[in-house]
């Protein structure tokens, strides 16, 4: 009887003891959200910790929903719970939908190695499947959707943390897949992003940080990336490379054409996003076209791009025009270069040093030009030989000829230099 008395009475007190674990994580979730946290059902065994909460509900201060999910399963220790902290293990977490309001995605990003600071909650290994993120931004009058979402982290906890994660998502029309852990060697969060096939017009227009005020506005195109963001004391720093396929581009310059292009390849080293500064390690265009208007003055556009070439920040390191056609409309009538295709090497990182260059042309029905020297870096000056043969210039046919670069080498430098080497009147 003492026996049956006594499990009778240890059973009460277990069983009271989980009703007030139970109700103790109710009261710690209820205080997650200025407008509380509801929920259908709560299940919580406090010998195991094993928690299973389903049809979340978490709103702000003004009753908005900002959180939901289908169901929530983790593990919770009970003597966490009992010192005030909810520290949910191996939570997995269905279909949930998480509203933010004007916060950068960059930002958010970033709180992954953000100092940690105390918080009410945290999480240690979290699956998420078929997720939603929702972007608020007061200037848009759409929210921006990202859905599918696929997550795995480790050691994360709510407004702070230092672990490793993990994401797969479904966005702008490709998969991506973003990884992030604390920066070997370094101080700082790195975050690895690879796409394919991403939507490069939305990407832009959803966040406009990403690119400056250059008059430049991208109308077609979609991009691979692979690159790593360093968001260290300094600043965001991007290293990597990106392709973007298909594209098409107008510029605010009436004296530019549209621009298209079979491909553009990208690649950066420690580019400084803030300062727009850094390493452009690869520049090259494929089968690019352009129509620039030379009639009255060239496009103050150009002489923008030159002063970037001049910029003591930027390091280029290699440009490249591959198949390219460059039309240029002068007194005389349109002049096109076609089949253009011109290589610009960096000699080394002297500050200052120009570009070792190379480069040819098609022009008219047969002829040809070529061309090797060097350029000054701001590619305002010029030194090495022009190569002509087969082309017309006004009543002469130039057949072979080979001139010095004009010190300055404007397109009327090179036509007088040319000029004078006309060898067959017409």
């Amino acid at each position: 009887m003492k026996l049956l008395i006594a499990a009778v009475a240890l059973a009460a007190v277990l069983l009271g003891g989980a009703g007030i674990a139970t109700r103790l994580v109710e009261q710690r979730l209820a205080t997650l959200t200025p407008g509380g946290v509801t929920f259908d059902t709560l299940g919580y065994n406090p010998l195991t910790g094993a928690l299973v909460v389903r049809q979340v509900s978490a709103r702000d201060a003004s009753g908005r929903e900002v959180f939901r999910a289908d169901e929530v399963r983790a593990t919770a220790p009970v003597a966490d719970l009992l010192a005030g902290v909810i520290t949910l293990q191996r939570a997995q977490v269905a279909s949930p939908r998480l509203v933010v309001s004007a916060a950068p995605v960059l930002k958010l990003i970033a709180l992954g190695g953000a100092a940690p600071r105390p918080a009410p909650i945290a999480v240690n290994g979290l699956v998420v499947t078929g997720g939603a993120l929702v972007l608020e931004d007061a200037s848009r009058p759409d929210p921006l959707v990202v859905r599918d979402l696929a997550v795995r982290a480790d050691r994360m906890a709510a407004f702070g943390g230092d672990g490793a994660f993990a994401v797969e998502m479904a966005l702008y029309g490709a998969n991506v897949r973003l990884t992030g852990q604390r920066a070997l060697g370094a101080p700082g969060y790195a975050v690895h992003v690879r796409a394919s096939g991403l939507d490069a017009v939305a990407a832009l227009r959803d966040f406009p940080l990403l690119t400056a005020d250059t008059g430049v506005t991208l109308t077609g195109g979609r991009a691979d990336v692979d690159a790593t963001l360093l968001f260290a004391e300094q600043g965001l720093l991007v290293s990597g490379h990106a392709r973007l396929e298909r594209v098409l581009a107008r510029f605010a310059d009436r004296g530019l054409s549209p621009f298209s292009a079979a491909a553009i390849i990208l690649g950066v080293d420690r580019w400084d996003v803030a300062a727009g500064a850094g390493r452009i390690s690869r520049l090259e265009l494929r089968a690019p076209r352009l129509s620039v208007s030379l009639r009255r003055s060239p496009p103050p556009m150009l002489a923008s791009l030159l002063d970037v070439f001049g910029d003591d920040g930027i390091v280029l390191r290699r440009i490249r025009v591959i198949d390219g056609t460059l039309t240029l409309d002068v007194a005389e009538g349109p002049l096109t270069l076609r089949g253009l295709n011109v290589a610009l090497q960096s000699r080394e990182s002297l500050s200052g040093a120009g570009f070792v260059l190379t480069g040819g042309a098609g022009i008219g029905p047969e002829g040809r030009l070529s061309v090797q020297g060097a350029l000054s870096r701001d590619l305002r000056h010029a030194e090495g030989a022009l190569r002509a043969g087969n082309i017309k210039a006004g009543t002469c046919l130039i057949s072979d000829a080979t001139v010095r670069l004009p010190e300055e080498p404007t397109l009327k430098a090179l036509i007088a230099a040319l000029a004078a080497t006309c060898n067959t009147p017409l």
